[in-house]
């Protein structure tokens, strides 16, 4: 039998190709586990799809969403993926998303800076049996940019729709005081602290750094 003479440059317990939401989520929860890990990104930035997508996560039976006061069941996912679904909702692979997914947020929520929020009001694509007005679609909670030093360069932008004034990034909470600032002196000053913090962002940055929907994973030390 002949020798195996392959070698390696580099060895690593675990490999993660794309650094989007899911990659960097799971080269995350890897490092914190104790496992060396690479994650490999073809671009010169990090964030993919979710960088323009507004980072919204559908988690069926989350704690976000009890909090939130619409609370939900597994079980009432899985009849509204059946109405959709048909057979399909048969695969074992959704069993492991729904049964998973409530524990993947708990987790980051407890070790990590990535922390999600449930909007009182967002009711799922189609009126099917088991949907829900709020609770399972998740919004992740800003993070401050400026934590990243000069990693937050390598965050991938938003798309420009979603910014505002040359680069301020507008979360779901920000639009009604934008909208209607003089409506009251709360809107009021809502707005006049985001002009604020974005013209002293743009002192030193290229745009905003208030992240809304962007994978900022950040380890909590």
């Amino acid at each position: 039998m002949p020798q195996d003479d392959r070698s390696f440059d580099v060895e690593t317990d675990l490999l993660v190709v794309g650094a989007g939401a899911a990659g960097m989520t799971a080269a995350l929860v890897a490092a914190l586990e104790g496992l060396d890990v690479i994650l490999c990104e073809k671009s010169d930035m990090v964030g993919g799809t979710t960088a323009t997508s507004a980072g919204t996560v559908w988690i069926p039976g989350n704690r976000e969403g009890q909090r939130a006061g619409t609370p939900d069941t597994v079980e009432a996912a899985r009849i509204y993926l059946a109405a959709m679904l048909g057979a399909q909702a048969t695969d074992e692979r959704l069993d492991m998303f729904l049964e998973a997914g409530p524990i993947v947020l708990d987790y980051l929520a407890q070790r990590t800076s990535v922390q999600f929020a449930a909007p009182p009001v967002h009711p799922d694509y189609k009126n099917l049996p088991g949907a829900a007005i709020g609770g399972r679609a998740l919004g992740a909670v800003p993070f401050d940019g400026r934590k990243l030093g000069d990693d937050f360069d390598r965050i991938r932008p938003p798309r420009r729709e979603f910014m505002v004034l040359g680069g301020m990034m507008v979360g779901k909470t920000d639009i009604p005081p934008l909208l209607a600032p003089f409506r009251s002196w709360t809107h009021f000053k809502h707005v006049i602290g985001l002009l604020t913090r974005h013209a002293l962002d743009r002192l030193s940055y290229k745009r905003g750094t208030p992240d809304h929907g962007q994978c900022t994973c950040r380890q909590t030390v």
